[in-house]
């Protein structure tokens, strides 16, 4: 990863007052990785159902009340995760950045958040509160699938060793 490109906000990050209470504070630090974790628990766990039932599982449940339930959970956890984690990466973000599995990570989440954004303008999609969506589409199942196994790589390396 080109970090020239990003080092005016990596230098940036690494100068937040966040920064240096986590690298003195072992508590601050866990809790920024607990909020990580529940922030990543939310996401994965309310975008799991709602992939399965892109993929066509549980045609019983309206896709459009699926997403009314899950979507803002998912947010919720996308903006905990995102937030805890540059918290996380403000100690060291450098060495962290350089790390081969970090930008792995990103890059599934860059092509997940892609994917995520690419669904959202299929018409159909626009259309689930207005129409029985107990059924699904291709476009929908090719959206869930992409999106699972970008968030199990996401889960599988976020444990890498020397990320945090």
């Amino acid at each position: 990863m080109p970090t020239d490109i990003i080092a005016p906000f990596l230098e940036w990050l690494s100068a937040l007052p966040a920064a240096r209470m986590l690298a003195a504070s072992p508590f601050a630090q866990g809790a920024a990785v607990t909020l990580h974790l529940f922030g990543a628990m939310l996401l994965v766990g309310a975008l799991v159902p709602m992939n399965l039932r892109l993929l066509g599982f549980w045609k019983a449940a309206a896709l459009g009340d699926v997403r009314r339930v899950l979507s803002p959970v998912a947010f919720a956890g996308l903006i905990i995760a995102v937030l805890s984690g540059l918290a996380l990466l403000s100690q060291r973000p450098f060495a962290i950045v350089a790390v081969p599995a970090f930008q792995a990570k990103m890059a599934l989440i860059a092509l997940a958040g892609v994917n995520a954004l690419a669904l959202r303008l299929v018409p159909a999609w626009r259309l689930l509160d207005q129409v029985d969506s107990r059924g699904t589409i291709s476009r929908f199942r090719t959206a869930g699938l992409i999106s699972l196994v970008c968030w199990f790589g996401v889960l599988a390396l976020a444990r890498w060793p020397g990320l945090f």
